[in-house]
């Protein structure tokens, strides 16, 4: 694949993937599961959506970096 992304911004995107289908699964589930008229869910959905993917992705860049260290004590080191 040509004109690949610099492995610097790895971790930024893995973090703003991982955040916007972590946000879209969760607030699609929460607003079905609590709205008690359904003819709105697709509205609602997106306006739960685009609050919670911002708190969502910056919630990733500040865990993951302290969740991999955890791990690091638990599961053994990759064989190079």
């Amino acid at each position: 694949m040509a004109n690949k992304i610099p492995y610097r911004y790895r971790t930024v995107l893995f973090a703003l993937v991982m955040s916007c289908n972590t946000a879209l699964i969760v607030s699609g589930i929460i607003i079905y599961l609590r709205s008690a008229s359904h003819e709105h869910y697709i509205s609602q959905w997106l306006s739960a959506f685009i609050l919670s993917w911002p708190i969502v992705f910056i919630a990733i860049l500040l865990i993951a970096p302290m969740v991999n260290k955890l791990l690091n004590l638990f599961v053994e080191a990759a064989e190079k």
